[in-house]
């Protein structure tokens, strides 16, 4: 899932009366926070603007239990809502690629610190201090790529090794637990609710951490992002390769991103490599019981 926003807000100022129209563009959606529920922890998403006459504005919707929204709320700061954007949920539109006949590697974390070594040198030997080096951005952007790949392949891993993840998975994941299948079906094919998971798996957005955060909790009960010291770095990395894939190092407004130096674009890679040893060494203990 991911929020979409469509049209114009109209908001009336509280003092002069003048109403001021916002588009949708101007948004930017960030996943913010993620609350303990009953069921599964809730995901708090939220756009802010900083408007030149009606001050901060705020938008805010809610997702509890995955893939459902829960509710979204609209703060004009005290000026009246004439007109509010379309917004809300909607099912991620899937990338163009052959996940359908992707084999998942054996190794996951071998493979993704064999990507980080390579990196790295690759950083020593070509990169430059200079924050728009494009090298540097390519480094930057395939570490993300990388950690990415290692979320999903080891979820998608572990979950087809284990019968009660993959149950908890079934039952706890708002979308499998809504499934039907008839015993013919099944009969047909005695992999079908296996091969519907690992489908379902592959159609994640791994940058979405917040959400993986609970798929992993839902099937192994390992809250990643309490594995991290650095919370807000890996929040950050995955926006800012999000502005290199599809802006080329520029950010919404048209401004070229110019963090990207040698110094930072390596401290990220430590980060996330933590990061992954973290989990990694989570799940290879959940695995050893």
């Amino acid at each position: 899932m991911e929020v979409y926003c469509r049209g114009i807000a109209r908001i009336r100022h509280k003092d002069t009366g003048v109403i001021y129209d916002v588009e949708s563009d101007e948004l930017e959606w960030d996943q913010v926070g993620v609350d303990e529920r009953q069921m599964v922890p809730e995901l708090h998403y939220e756009a802010v603007l900083d408007h030149p006459q009606l001050g901060e504005l705020t938008w805010g919707l809610w997702e509890y239990p995955i893939g459902i929204e829960n509710h979204h709320d609209t703060d004009a700061g005290g000026h009246e809502v004439v007109e509010d954007f379309d917004y809300g949920l909607e099912h991620d539109e899937p990338e163009p690629d052959e996940w359908g006949e992707y084999d998942v590697p054996s190794n996951p974390f071998s493979i993704f610190m064999d990507s980080y070594r390579q990196t790295s040198l690759l950083l020593v030997d070509h990169g430059k201090d200079d924050g728009r080096d494009l090298v540097n951005r390519l480094v930057f952007s395939h570490q993300v790529t990388a950690l990415e790949a290692y979320l999903g392949d080891t979820l998608i891993n572990t979950v087809a090794g284990d019968a009660d993840a993959m149950q908890r998975l079934i039952s706890g994941d708002e979308e499998l637990s809504r499934e039907k299948f008839t015993l013919a079906e099944i009969r047909n094919d005695p992999d079908l609710v296996g091969r519907r998971v690992r489908e379902h798996l592959r159609a994640i957005l791994y940058h979405n951490l917040a959400k993986v955060d609970v798929l992993y909790n839902i099937a192994l009960g390992i809250r990643i992002l309490n594995l991290t010291s650095n919370k807000d770095a890996l929040f950050k990395a995955v926006k800012l390769r999000h502005d290199c894939v599809h802006r080329n190092g520029f950010d919404k407004d048209g401004n070229e991103l110019v963090v990207f130096t040698k110094m930072f674009v390596s401290e990220t890679a430590d980060v996330i490599r933590s990061f992954v040893e973290s989990i990694e060494n989570a799940v290879r203990a959940l695995e050893a019981m």
